[in-house]
């Protein structure tokens, strides 16, 4: 019996750590509602409502709500004001019963402060424990874990793993007087069931919940456990089942934990691309899966928050750019044309001439510059169409080749793909490709080998790699090429990249570098290769 108990508490940990795991999504969540979820009054809610309820709808979150605090009011809501006038806004009340669809439903509640143009504010974040809710415990059938919220009368259960017909559906009043004042486990022990019932306490010590771990005491592990005679058959037939068994651990347990041991680490570290093997249908099978599935989640979760804060730094650079145009072009024009003007009147020696020659010059070199920060912070919607990736290559080849042969560069086309195509706009693709040329050129000063590759990924998509043997790329740069005004160049303007980086987001395509210092670069290209209406 100590060994049942030991267990039941153990299993009991499953929910906790379930409930646990909510709490902290919600809390990630609001993290990004916060900067995004705004009253009707803002002039960016428009703007942000419908990205906050696709954000909810990705992670499994049921009701997102922004309350003023003054009068209490829903100014934003992704659920229906019924709903979100059941939830209760205690800083406490983290396990609630909320009616949905006339269903009793378990709903894990949390609420954050903030203050939206000087008013105060509740943000309310709320995950429904629905059917899904410890799916992985279903099949483990002689053990059933159940979950009881406060109800009208009691604590009616929410949950149950297994559906006995014999069960409990409410705790009972002696159990919950227990809890109450011992705020301890309470076990119990019948003819049918080994069980142990564990109270949910808040912040302030109240009862919030009762978790039920109870296995059936009929079942082959309960009563082997209670037979005296166990001990004897396994000193009889340990010796012979010891090298099975040990194989087994080893090739069933110990190789699955190692690997999700080395994937926890790696998430931990930032790698959310490290995914576990799967194999069997036991549970250790279904923890590798639902440990894929949430490295998966939190990769796409990774990748939208870095789109947004790429698309307010671009919407801010756009409005910054438009008032630099204005505000500077409008004095360099006068410059350049009083230059222009005194140059050719004025009765000057060669050596003042030159000087208002370079004034001339620089006043150009500006102008260029702020046309290319234009282009990228305000680029142009691609117009797209159908063509072959081949001929786009060799046009872009041939274009910069006599550029390439000055710098003794070889190039070659390794065309992995044949008649593979693009979706893409050919003005702004072609803008691309040149300028990782000009960067390849750059990386070999004293001459080298150009190679530009076409390939399809898993995706179907087409590959455009472009692949040089220069000086190669450091690693902490690697993350940060793609930063407006970040170069490597002494002469750079760090807007070639970027803006690569733009027309690939433009064409739902996107770029990839893979470098090693002294040993070259690739940058691989991922275009679609036909338009959504084509198959």
């Amino acid at each position: 019996d100590n060994n049942v108990r030991v267990w039941l508490q153990e299993s009991t940990e499953i929910v906790k750590d379930e409930i646990g795991e909510i709490v902290q999504d919600n809390a990630r969540a609001a993290q990004l509602f916060l900067r995004y979820t705004h009253p009707p009054t803002s002039h960016t809610a428009l703007r942000h409502d419908k990205l906050t309820a696709d954000i909810a709808s990705a992670m499994d979150i049921n009701v997102v709500a922004l309350i003023r605090s003054s009068d209490h009011k829903v100014v934003f809501s992704t659920a229906s004001e019924a709903i979100v006038d059941q939830i209760s806004m205690a800083p406490n009340a983290v396990l609630q019963t909320i009616d949905v669809g006339g269903v009793p439903t378990g709903t894990v509640v949390s609420t954050f402060p903030t203050t939206q143009d000087g008013e105060a504010y509740q943000l309310l974040v709320a995950t429904y424990m629905d059917n899904s809710f410890l799916t992985s415990v279903a099949d483990v059938h002689s053990l059933d874990l159940r979950l009881y919220l406060a109800s009208g009368n009691g604590y009616s259960e929410i949950f149950s793993s297994q559906h006995f017909d014999d069960r409990e559906l409410q705790v009972p009043t002696a159990i919950e007087q227990i809890l109450r004042e011992t705020k301890q486990p309470s076990e119990q022990f019948t003819t049918r069931y080994s069980g142990l019932y564990w109270p949910i306490l808040n912040g302030t010590g109240e009862l919030q919940g009762v978790i039920y771990s109870g296995l059936l005491r009929h079942t082959s592990l309960v009563g082997l456990v209670n037979q005296s005679n166990l001990f004897a058959l396994i000193f009889l037939v340990g010796s012979i089942l010891s090298l099975s068994v040990g194989w087994l651990v080893s090739e069933r347990l110990t190789r699955p934990l190692r690997g999700l041991s080395e994937g926890v680490r790696a998430v931990i570290a930032g790698d959310y691309t490290q995914l576990v093997a799967v194999s069997g249908r036991d549970e250790l099978a279904e923890l590798s899966s639902t440990f894929n599935h949430m490295t998966v989640r939190l990769a796409q979760l990774h990748h939208l928050e870095a789109q947004l804060r790429r698309r307010d730094r671009l919407h801010a650079l756009g409005e910054v750019a438009m008032g630099l145009a204005h505000e500077i072009r409008n004095p360099l024009g006068i410059i350049k044309t009083a230059t222009q003007l005194l140059h050719r009147r004025a009765n000057l020696d060669e050596t003042d001439k030159r000087h208002l020659e370079y004034v001339v010059s620089e006043v150009s070199r500006i102008n260029e510059l702020i046309t290319d920060f234009l282009d990228f912070a305000k680029p142009s919607a691609p117009v797209r169409s159908v063509q072959s990736a081949r001929l786009l290559v060799e046009d872009i080849l041939g274009f910069c080749k006599p550029e390439l042969d000055s710098h003794n560069i070889r190039t070659e086309i390794d065309d992995k793909a044949p008649g593979a195509t693009i979706y893409a706009d050919t003005r702004q693709l072609k803008q691309a490709c040149l300028n990782l040329i000009i960067n390849a050129i750059d990386a070999m000063p004293d001459g080298g080998h150009l190679t530009l590759r076409i390939a399809r990924d898993t995706n179907n998509d087409t590959v455009i790699s472009i692949i040089d043997n220069g000086q190669g790329i450091e690693p902490d740069m690697i993350e940060r090429i793609f930063t407006p005004f970040v170069t490597t160049k002494a002469s750079g303007t760090g807007l070639g990249l970027p803006k690569v980086f733009s027309i690939m987001e433009n064409h739902d395509g996107r770029i990839e570098c893979i470098s090693e210092k002294n040993a070259g670069t690739t940058f691989n290209l991922y275009i679609p290769a036909h338009g959504g209406d084509e198959s």
